[in-house]
């Protein structure tokens, strides 16, 4: 996987065009990835088909405020910072928009000195932030983890099967991927917890034989939902929220809840939503019979491209032939803990 440094990506959502375009011209100049919307529903949209670092947005636009934005954007748990341009006679609004989460805001006529300034004050403390949680992380998230585990297997312990399954599978990744030590444990947790929405899905629908109807299938496409709302309410948990929010979707945009598209998905959230599929896929359900592990793989290769990451699906696939041999069934949490992979595992 490439982990090459990247650009800074930047939206700018303004409706007044000619500003828009001078911003966008000073940071291109700068050096910025820079995307322009002349709208809030523009702006919503490449929100959900690019993977931004960072937002600038007018706080006074027709229709939809900058202030709406922010909140659909903060509700998404997409964890981008977003700064509000305003007018001297919007200020009354700034106390609001802070509240709800925005980064910071600057004051129009924009400063082109004051600009980058204002970029980078709030990606680096997006990033203090970052770490300050994963140092606070480790005890609130085993204590989190274990409550939950245990009330998801009291609800359906077919589902927390499934989970342990992912988790194996998420783990043979992080090894393919050389994922750190920090990313291990937050893919990790965020496998674990997948499907912890679906604490709040009833029974009837949960362990139905047969087809869902219509309303059913709706209502079980809220545990993504359900889930990020869950997990939304521990700060230090902030980040697999989202994870657990986008596992469902796809990279042609045509997934659940959001309709992201393509890298404007979380990393974590593709990965998890082919091995999502993929467990589904080979283990026997009450509604259908597991297929055998090659046949799976067959599935998950045709539909790359379109419901996953072609790239991630070509890594996975690898990864299982090099792993065919691991007994995938085993359980990975010992005393109720989560625990790191064994080498040989």
């Amino acid at each position: 996987m490439n982990q090459e440094k990247r650009p800074t990506s930047i939206l700018i959502i303004e409706d007044d065009i000619n500003y828009g375009e001078m911003l966008a011209y000073v940071l291109n100049h700068l050096k910025y990835e820079v995307h322009l919307a002349y709208s809030a529903t523009g702006g919503l949209d490449m929100v959900r088909q690019k993977k931004l670092d960072i937002i600038l947005s007018d706080l006074n636009m027709p229709g939809m405020s900058g202030l709406d934005v922010a909140r659909r954007i903060i509700n998404m748990y997409l964890d981008i910072p977003i700064v509000l341009i305003t007018g001297m006679n919007d200020l009354s609004l700034v106390k609001q928009a802070l509240d709800i989460g925005i980064s910071d805001y600057i004051v129009k006529p924009v400063s082109i000195e004051q600009l980058p300034v204002v970029i980078e004050r709030n990606l680096q403390r997006k990033l203090r932030e970052k770490k300050m949680l994963q140092e606070n992380k480790a005890e609130t998230l085993l204590k989190a983890l274990k409550a939950l585990m245990r009330a998801l297997d009291a609800k359906d312990p077919y589902t927390f099967g499934h989970s342990q399954r992912v988790v194996k599978l998420a783990m043979k990744m992080a090894d393919k991927l050389k994922l750190d030590n920090g990313q291990r444990y937050t893919l990790q947790l965020a496998a674990s917890l997948h499907d912890i929405g679906k604490i709040g899905m009833p029974d009837s629908i949960l362990k139905k034989a047969d087809s869902l109807e219509d309303m059913e299938m709706n209502k079980a496409k809220d545990h993504p939902l359900i889930g990020s709302e869950i997990l939304g309410e521990i700060e230090e948990l902030a980040e697999v929220a989202s994870i657990v929010r986008h596992h469902h979707e796809r990279f042609d945009g045509k997934g659940y809840p959001d309709g992201l598209k393509g890298d404007a998905i979380p990393l974590f959230s593709r990965i998890l939503f082919i091995l999502d599929a993929y467990e589904a896929i080979v283990s026997d359900r009450i509604y259908h019979k597991g297929l055998d592990k090659a046949k799976g793989l067959e599935e998950i290769a045709k539909n790359a491209g379109t419901q996953f990451d072609p790239q991630l699906v070509q890594i996975f696939i690898e990864t299982m032939r090099e792993f065919q041999d691991t007994n995938l069934e085993n359980a990975y949490l010992e005393n109720g803990k989560p625990t790191a992979l064994k080498e040989g595992e």
